[in-house]
């Protein structure tokens, strides 16, 4: 019984051996897949920061100063717009939804603190 069940395992690993060796036209499949792979033309990356709205920041800040937030400040250098400084406790909310609806109701990154 043993020698049967060593010599089935044997055959098996033969085979799985004798099957993941591959072809002699391997590399000649691997450099057809490289060389497709060389032929990708490049992206140009782009400044998101470029494209924000001059007018943006003293916007958002006067919307934020027409309903009290005297302490909170805009910084539109980035890729997202973020405000930053401290309100009162319970106007957290508020602050970012006044903020998302003079950024056009896009998201904001929301740095501001509760006192």
């Amino acid at each position: 019984m043993k020698i049967k069940l060593l010599g089935t395992l044997g055959l098996a690993s033969l085979l799985f051996v004798s099957a993941c060796g591959g072809g002699s036209n391997t590399n000649a499949n691997n450099s057809n897949a490289n060389s497709n792979v060389n032929n990708a033309t490049p992206v140009p990356m782009t400044n998101e920061a470029a494209k924000t709205d001059p007018n943006l920041k003293p916007k958002i800040e006067e919307a934020l100063k027409a309903k009290g937030f005297k302490d909170v400040t805009v910084d539109t250098s980035g890729a997202k717009v973020a405000i930053r400084g401290t309100v009162p406790k319970g106007k957290l909310a508020e602050v970012v939804q006044v903020a998302q609806e003079a950024n056009g109701g896009k998201p904001v990154d929301n740095q501001v603190t509760e006192k």
